[in-house]
């Protein structure tokens, strides 16, 4: 079964609002639960900061996966995440997207953690094999851009 948590700091410069709609633009019926959390800020002391977390099934990504192919970049994606994050073990991939980028749904992947923080996505997976099949629907080969073959979602946790 995946496992999807996605999660942002929300910086005192940032309205929650918005870091709000950013993620539930692209995760489908995320749930988001806030907390309080101190934070360090250099020559600033300490402060306080709003983190939102969310997690689900393979169903939060519904909305991503259409978003990926409606903005051309499949390719882009799947060699900016699933190339350079896989886990050792191939169990888990984890990545960041840009919480401007999201707000507008774009997913736009960042290459480093952002001075205004990102939207940290952990995927995981209970075998490789339902890993590789994450990945041929969410990211599938494509020739031209273009998927060669598209699978369905329920291909991906088939036993």
């Amino acid at each position: 079964m995946i496992h999807v948590t996605v999660s942002a700091v929300v910086y005192p410069t940032e309205d929650p609002e918005k870091v709000i709609r950013a993620i539930s633009t692209l995760f489908t019926d995320i749930v988001l639960e806030k907390k309080i959390i101190e934070t360090i800020e250099s020559g600033l002391g300490d402060s306080h900061s709003l983190f939102v977390s969310g997690e689900g099934g393979l169903d939060l990504l519904l909305t991503l996966h259409g978003l990926i192919r409606r903005e051309e970049i499949i390719d882009s994606i799947r060699n900016k995440v699933f190339s350079k994050n896989l886990s050792s073990d191939s169990l888990s991939v984890s990545f960041l997207l840009n919480k401007q980028a999201a707000f507008v749904g774009v997913p736009s992947i960042s290459a480093l953690k952002e001075s205004l923080g990102s939207i940290e996505i952990v995927i995981m997976a209970e075998s490789q094999k339902e890993m590789k099949r994450l990945l041929e629907w969410l990211l599938p080969i494509t020739e031209g851009g273009i998927p060669i073959v598209e699978v369905e979602m329920d291909y991906v946790e088939k036993g």
